[in-house]
């Protein structure tokens, strides 16, 4: 059968790895409804990883699962200094309105 018509069997690591990788992707970009999408998704393929496998694609998992909350963090950290920007600034407006 020529190349072309072969079907390649992706393991159920290999599917995981793809997974993790997508998901520290869209974490970088920002896009956390498509991070929890596959964090849903990928709990479920790990548990069909081959036994040999498991280890080591567990392992690589929560590397990146690591990576992907360090990023969240920074993300929630930025979100809480513009709200207190925003909030400072409407405090500033209210007062300057307070003195007319």
């Amino acid at each position: 059968m020529p190349a072309s018509h072969e079907v390649m069997k992706r393991s159920a690591a290999d599917i995981a790895m793809e997974m993790t990788a997508s998901m520290e992707a869209y974490a970088a970009s920002g896009e956390w409804q498509r991070v929890e999408e596959i964090a849903a998704k990928l709990r479920n393929t790990v548990t069909q990883v081959a036994e040999d496998q498991r280890r080591e694609t567990l392992l690589a998992v929560r590397r990146s699962i690591e990576s992907v909350q360090t990023l969240a963090s920074n993300a929630r950290h930025d979100v809480t200094e513009k709200l207190s920007a925003i909030h400072r600034g409407k405090t500033a407006t209210r007062a300057y309105a307070a003195t007319d």
